[in-house]
C-alpha cells in the first residue's frame, strides 16, 4: 500500500444547475464534512452491509464508463492525481496535470465556478476494490489493463467517503475571476499529515 495525494474537483452551483457554494465547500474541508460519495448522499444512512454490497467490481466498471447513468448512484469518488501518455510514434511522454485535470471538471471547462480539493488516500498495489478504506489506482496500467478513454483522467478511485482530516487544502475557483488562481482557499487546521505511513507518493 501507498499514499497518493490528489485533487477533488466538484462543480459549483449556478442558476439552473446543481452544485456546491463556496460557503459549501469550506464546511466540507474545514468544519469536519468530508467528502462524501453519491451513493451515500442519496441513501442517507448507511451500514457496514450496505457497503459492502455496492463496492462491487461491476459497478467500478460502471462509475468508469458508464457514469451520466450511474453517477447519481455511485458509491465511488473520482480523484485526479496525473497521468502519463506515451507517443511510441514521436518516442516522447506527455504528462498531465491532476491539478488541471480536476479544474476542468469542478468548472466545467471554465462555465462555472467550482471547488478543488488537496486530499490524500491510502491506495493499493493490487485491485482491492471490496475494501471500503484503499482507493482503486485506476490510471494505472499494470494493474488495470483494460483499454479506457479515460485513463489519461490520471484517476484515483476513491470509495463510500473521504474523512474530512484528509482533506489539506481547499481553493474556489471562478473564471469570471482568474484562470491562473483561486479566487478564495482555505487550510485545513484539523488536515491529518500521512506522515505516520510510508510510501507516501506525490501528485504532479
Amino acid at each position: 500500500m501507498y499514499i497518493q495525494r490528489c485533487v477533488k474537483g466538484i462543480v459549483g452551483e449556478v442558476p439552473g444547475k446543481a452544485g456546491i457554494t463556496k460557503a459549501n465547500a469550506h464546511v466540507m474541508a474545514v468544519q469536519g464534512g468530508g467528502i462524501i460519495s453519491n451513493w451515500w448522499r442519496k441513501t442517507g444512512l448507511i451500514n457496514p452491509s450496505m457497503v459492502e454490497d455496492v463496492l462491487t467490481e461491476a459497478n467500478l466498471d460502471r462509475h468508469l464508463h458508464d457514469y451520466d447513468a450511474f453517477g447519481p448512484d455511485t458509491p465511488f469518488i473520482s480523484l485526479a492525481c496525473g497521468a502519463v501518455e506515451r507517443d511510441a510514434l514521436v518516442q516522447q511522454n506527455f504528462v498531465y496535470s491532476a491539478r488541471d485535470t480536476a479544474l476542468m471538471f469542478a468548472t466545467e471547462d471554465w462555465t462555472r465556478p467550482g471547488a478543488l480539493f488537496y486530499v490524500w488516500v491510502p491506495a493499493s498495489y493490487h485491485r482491492a476494490v471490496a475494501i471500503a478504506a484503499v482507493a482503486e489506482p485506476v490510471r494505472d496500467l499494470n494493474i488495470y489493463q483494460r483499454w479506457s478513454p479515460y485513463q489519461l483522467e490520471g484517476e484515483i478511485t476513491a470509495k463510500v467517503n473521504i474523512p474530512a482530516n484528509q482533506i489539506e487544502r481547499v481553493e474556489w475557483w471562478d473564471g469570471n475571476f482568474s484562470r491562473t488562481g483561486p479566487e478564495d482557499g482555505w487550510d485545513n487546521p484539523n488536515y491529518m499529515a500521512p506522515t505516520p505511513l510510508s510510501n507516501i507518493r506525490d501528485l504532479f
